[in-house]
């Protein structure tokens, strides 16, 4: 990918997924350590990538769940009230009521609680359509977006002309992909997405020997249940056959693989996702895979593998740096669990591009 001269000013990106479950009774810890990151002084943006509302999205009024969930949003708009830079959300699973049949109203009405709070759209695509998705941060960076959960999503999902112009199918979702691509060709371009494209943990399939002994902490950790020989039933179904949210199901599955075939086809191509709940790096076809799950929780990801760069269970988020030279940096930043560092634990830097 040849890349336009870059501006005369570098510009941050911070990615940072499933921020859905954050404290309500106390200031969130993840949240300030994102504003010590952002300064008045340098062109940036935050990009939340999905399950912004746990469990369930945002609820009709009435609800039990209503207040929580407001709640849930109205942090996040309060930890960037004062901020200066551009804020994208996108959704994922959860935001869709957990992909429920009556999912694609839980989405609509947080695309308009989200205007409501921040006076503009920053629910990219908007709520319900599929994608892809662009808006451009400076002249050199264009982001594209895509509601990866629309794909698993049961029930009604948004298309044709309440969407896009010219999309009436899934083929023309790819065709509209491969165009907004090959006509940014000559810039950074970043791919947001919920789920993964590859992934070294739960979803993609990788497990240890405690989740075939004790299952049960696959969904809490404080399941401490044993069942050997039987556990190892949910460990084995979720790798090769796969629940929704997993890569290995049919429809996760039909995404990825069309995902891979067209995303090969570009060099240097950013894909950065939430979904797994830790922070990871992953080198592949020329292509850079991020995935910023751990934005308030935080689960098992293997240490190693064929192209995995970093891989972190901890609290935290990713942040990109584009250079004026065109050069691109990546850091991960964790909790600091002492209190002493402001900014957070630098776990990972790494010049990607």
């Amino acid at each position: 990918m040849l890349l336009q001269t870059s501006s005369a000013t570098p510009y941050e990106i911070i990615l940072i997924g499933d921020t859905g479950d954050i404290s309500l009774s106390r200031p969130d810890p993840v949240f300030q350590m994102l504003n010590a990151h952002l300064s008045p002084q340098q062109p940036s943006a935050v990009i939340f990538l999905g399950d912004n509302i746990y469990p369930r999205g945002l609820p009709p009024q009435g609800n039990i769940l209503r207040k929580n969930a407001e709640g849930v949003l109205n942090r996040h708009f309060d930890a960037l009230k004062d901020y200066h830079g551009d804020v994208a959300f996108i959704a994922g699973n959860h935001d869709w009521n957990k992909g429920r049949d009556n999912g694609l109203e839980y989405i609509e009405r947080q695309d308009e609680y989200l205007k409501k709070l921040f006076g503009k759209k920053v629910l990219f695509p908007k709520g319900g359509c599929p994608g892809p998705e662009t808006f451009d941060l400076n002249d050199n960076i264009t982001v594209v977006a895509i509601d990866t959960q629309w794909w698993m999503q049961r029930g009604v999902r948004s298309l044709d002309s309440e969407c896009y112009d010219g999309i009436s199918s899934e083929d023309d979702f790819f065709e509209r992909l491969i165009s907004i691509l090959d006509a940014n060709i000559r810039k950074h371009l970043l791919v947001i997405g919920h789920h993964p494209v590859y992934s070294y943990a739960i979803h993609g399939g990788k497990f240890k020997l405690k989740h075939h002994i004790f299952p049960l902490t696959i969904y809490d950790q404080d399941a401490w249940i044993p069942l050997p020989g039987l556990g190892s039933l949910i460990p084995l179904y979720r790798r090769f056959l796969g629940a929704r949210e997993d890569i290995a199901h049919p429809r996760y599955r039909k995404l990825r693989g069309k995902l891979k075939e067209i995303l090969a086809r570009y060099s240097n191509l950013i894909y950065a996702a939430g979904h797994e709940h830790n922070l990871q790096y992953i080198r592949k076809d020329k292509n850079h895979f991020i995935v910023s799950g751990s934005g308030s929780k935080v689960k098992y990801v293997v240490q190693s593998g064929k192209h995995l760069r970093f891989g972190e269970k901890s609290k935290g988020f990713f942040k990109m740096r584009f250079e004026t030279d065109g050069s691109v940096y990546l850091t991960a930043w964790a909790l600091d669990t002492s209190g002493r560092l402001e900014k957070g634990r630098l776990l990972y830097e790494s010049q990607i591009i």
